[in-house]
């Protein structure tokens, strides 16, 4: 079990928010009002090409052009949390073969994870242009074990939303939601994932544990 698969946004880069803020601030300026804040919490996990096919289906390529303008004033400012470098060496120092799936544009993706020094550690990235279907649908996890050339029970996947979990079940991988981020312990539960990790130091016991298996 040392193929590690990890979702980005409240995983590994304290991001969410961010994305968050660009969606809000895009869709508040095309519909020429305010949110509510069960629309706002709708948005959370969900790709912006979702978001835009459900609420502006005609007007698709003008608010994707809004929303990267947006996000671009602020994406400047992600980080990731606390102790994720330090997890990602530990696991490559054990011979981890790591992978990105996001539900996040690539470029953004791979710019991101430039600016947090981890592009590095990562053999391969799957973003959310990179297939047709999207999470919780298995098609982007299954896209990474492809390219990985390896089998599905043989990797774990971690991420921080319900569509994560359900994704890799699909998959037939196994998966461990992230509470450290924006991950909520009640929404993980529901999806039943195969573990819960409070903290980036549990996936390392987590992958000690596995190997061993």
């Amino acid at each position: 079990m040392d193929t590690i698969l990890f979702d980005l946004d409240g995983t590994l880069h304290d991001s969410e928010k961010l994305y968050i803020q660009a969606c809000c601030n895009c869709l508040e300026a095309m519909r020429k009002s305010q949110l509510t804040d069960e629309e706002k919490n709708y948005l959370i996990g969900k790709p912006i090409t979702r978001i835009i096919d459900e609420w502006f289906s005609g007007q698709k390529i003008e608010v994707l052009e809004s929303f990267f303008r947006h996000y671009e004033m602020v994406n400047n400012q992600v980080r990731e949390y606390n102790g994720i470098y330090e997890v990602l060496t530990e696991l490559k120092g054990r011979g981890a073969t790591l992978g990105i799936v996001s539900s996040k544009y690539k470029k953004y993706v791979i710019q991101e994870l430039h600016k947090t020094k981890l592009y590095s550690f990562f053999n391969v990235i799957v973003g959310l242009d990179d297939c047709k279907e999207h999470k919780p649908h298995p098609e982007p996890l299954l896209k990474a074990v492809r390219e990985l050339q390896v089998d599905p029970k043989n990797c774990i996947y971690i991420g921080d939303q319900p569509t994560d979990i359900l994704a890799a079940k699909a998959a037939g991988i196994k998966s461990f939601g992230a509470l450290w981020g924006e991950g909520e312990k009640e929404k993980l539960e529901s999806a039943l994932p195969t573990g819960l990790l409070q903290k980036p130091k549990d996936i390392l016991v987590i992958n000690r544990i596995n190997s061993v298996c």
